[in-house]
């Protein structure tokens, strides 16, 4: 009973051992008429097929993947794969030791697996956040584990969102690479009175076309973009009372303070004057210092 004990313990220790709690397999491709028998683990598993197609086995029920096609096991679940008898696999697979009840629940979406598909681009996302999360597992950088919690949550979200984009087509490269520099553009100049049409014309794209790209990648419109950029910029200087808000709506390029008390509402649903008192504390025992 003793030496059980001790096992059992020793096990536990092996499964708190931070970032190595986490792998990546990423090997060569496995060739045709491959296998690999029904097993189960603790660990939970997002796999990526990268290129060719597979079946999996889980239960009684066989699903098929191809490329772009993302699984999710939980823990416990008895899987198999096998290839078939002309072309291989090549599959990514990312494996780590815990997740919410509420977030493993909404990735079961095809009961009681996951199944997800991702665009090219979404694939190169995807494979990037594992080559990231890869380096965390293998290095020994102070944090490691919060950075493999963070890279995960990342490649969760970016799993759920494909579920959320519908059939919208992303963006080619080239495309993405516009808008990655409009937003650079909106960024470091967002002070000036920049014109939607001009920013378009900066990255080689009609004013209607642009803002249907920006969208399509960014989730909003450029001009929402743009003044929800500002709102947040503002609650700066809000919380400094020596700016009021008219100083505030010139500074951030408004036309006038009633535009920006209007964007601001609209983004925020409070006023700049009762955010202000409601996030400025008044603290009159804090004395200045003297310089």
């Amino acid at each position: 009973m003793v030496q059980i004990a001790l096992e059992l313990k020793n096990i536990d220790i092996l499964k708190s051992r931070g970032a190595q709690d986490y792998a990546i397999i990423n090997g060569p491709p496995f060739p045709a008429n491959w296998q690999v028998s029904p097993h189960r683990h603790s660990q939970l598993e997002i796999g990526l097929v990268k290129s060719e197609c597979c079946t999996i086995q889980v239960g009684s029920e066989r699903h098929y993947f191809e490329r772009g096609d993302v699984f999710f096991f939980p823990t416990r679940l008895a899987h198999g794969f096998a290839t078939g008898s002309t072309q291989g696999v090549e599959i990514v697979v990312v494996q780590f030791p815990k997740l919410e009840e509420s977030l493993t629940k909404k990735l079961i979406n095809l009961p009681p697996i996951g199944f997800f598909k991702l665009t090219d681009l979404e694939m190169s996302i995807f494979l990037d956040l594992c080559y990231r999360l890869q380096r965390e597992i293998a290095g020994s950088l102070p944090f490691s584990e919060m950075q493999c919690q963070a890279l995960l949550q990342q490649i969760i979200v970016l799993l759920f969102r494909t579920s959320s984009r519908g059939d919208l087509p992303y963006l080619i490269p080239q495309q993405q690479q516009a808008i990655e520099k409009a937003l650079q553009i909106i960024h470091i100049r967002n002070l000036d009175n920049l014109l939607i049409r001009e920013i378009a014309a900066e990255v080689g794209f009609s004013s209607q076309h642009f803002r249907e790209l920006f969208k399509r990648y960014v989730g909003i419109s450029p001009k929402k973009y743009l003044t929800t950029l500002k709102i947040q910029r503002s609650k700066c200087l809000l919380l400094h009372k020596e700016y009021s808000v008219t100083d505030v709506a010139y500074h951030l390029g408004f036309s006038s303070p009633q535009q920006f008390s209007k964007a601001f509402r609209k983004t925020i649903g409070l006023s700049p004057l009762l955010w202000r008192k409601a996030y400025m504390l008044q603290d009159e025992s804090v004395l200045s210092e003297k310089y």
